[in-house]
């Protein structure tokens, strides 16, 4: 599995925990961790797009 895509599944794990999550600080604890992992996304689709062509 290529990271873009483990970055997407994990980004999409943590907005279903907050979705599903009973409390308020719970719930932002997992939105901010889909965030994080929606970062890293686009910062590793950004260097590659940046890498030199073969």
């Amino acid at each position: 599995m290529s990271e873009p895509s483990v970055f997407r599944q994990k980004a999409e794990m943590f907005e279903q925990r907050a979705d599903s999550a009973a409390d308020p600080i719970s719930r932002q604890h997992y939105r901010e961790m889909a965030a994080h992992y929606r970062k890293l996304l686009v910062e590793h689709l950004d260097s590659r797009k940046h890498e030199p062509a073969d």
